[in-house]
């Protein structure tokens, strides 16, 4: 994954390896997921929110989002109480993986980013786009944890499992390789955000650990 950096650095930060998810979800899971998923019959639709200034947050359960008419799906196992801070960062996984679905980065505009943060999502996922590549099978969130919040700051955690999906040519369908290295194990994904004046909270900073969630 480029720019891929360790959780270092930051003031707010807290211990961020990840441990047993809430749910009793096993990474490797979601490769499961994937190779029984049928096109013709998606998993329900959740609800989990796009922002962390829009839509409701579920009460408790898996939210599933589907996208691609089913080629794609970002299954998330919320905790019981979710915080709604934590739509931070599920809504920047769904935007970013609904850019590489759709081949369009307008799904970016739908999260609160400021300028520091903008660059890291619009590069990633042009990264991609530029060599005409897509994702298909599964990701899966668990582990979603307000790690630090101090004041106006806030650092949410999420442990990403996508060994259940796969980079592909958008034009032949065909995986490319060598495979990137955010689909070979699950990761750690951390957004840092700031509440502005007019108490929204946006995205400041994106970071990722390959080892902050070992399978």
């Amino acid at each position: 994954m480029r720019r891929m950096t360790a959780l270092i650095g930051f003031a707010l930060l807290l211990p961020a390896a990840c441990g047993q998810a809430e749910r009793a979800y096993t990474p490797g899971e979601a490769a499961t997921a994937s190779a029984a998923a049928s096109p013709a019959r998606p998993a329900p639709t959740g609800t989990a929110p796009a922002t962390p200034t829009t839509a409701a947050t579920p009460a408790s359960g898996p939210g599933a989002i589907v996208m691609g008419g089913g080629k794609f799906q970002v299954r998330i196992d919320w905790p019981a109480k979710p915080d709604p801070l934590l739509r931070l960062v599920t809504g920047y996984l769904v935007a970013t993986r609904k850019a590489l679905v759709a081949g369009d980065d307008r799904y970016l505009q739908d999260l609160d980013l400021e300028l520091s943060a903008a660059p890291l999502a619009y590069d990633w996922v042009h990264g991609y786009l530029e060599k005409e590549q897509t994702v298909r099978g599964v990701t899966r969130l668990y582990n979603l944890r307000v790690a630090a919040k101090v004041g106006n700051g806030v650092q949410v955690n999420a442990c990403v499992d996508e060994t259940g999906a796969r980079v592909v040519s958008a034009r032949t369908g065909k995986a490319v390789s060598p495979r990137p290295q955010w689909v070979l194990a699950p990761y750690l994904q951390a957004v840092i955000a700031h509440r502005g004046d007019d108490d929204v909270w946006r995205i400041r900073d994106i970071r990722y650990d390959l080892k902050g969630c070992p399978g």
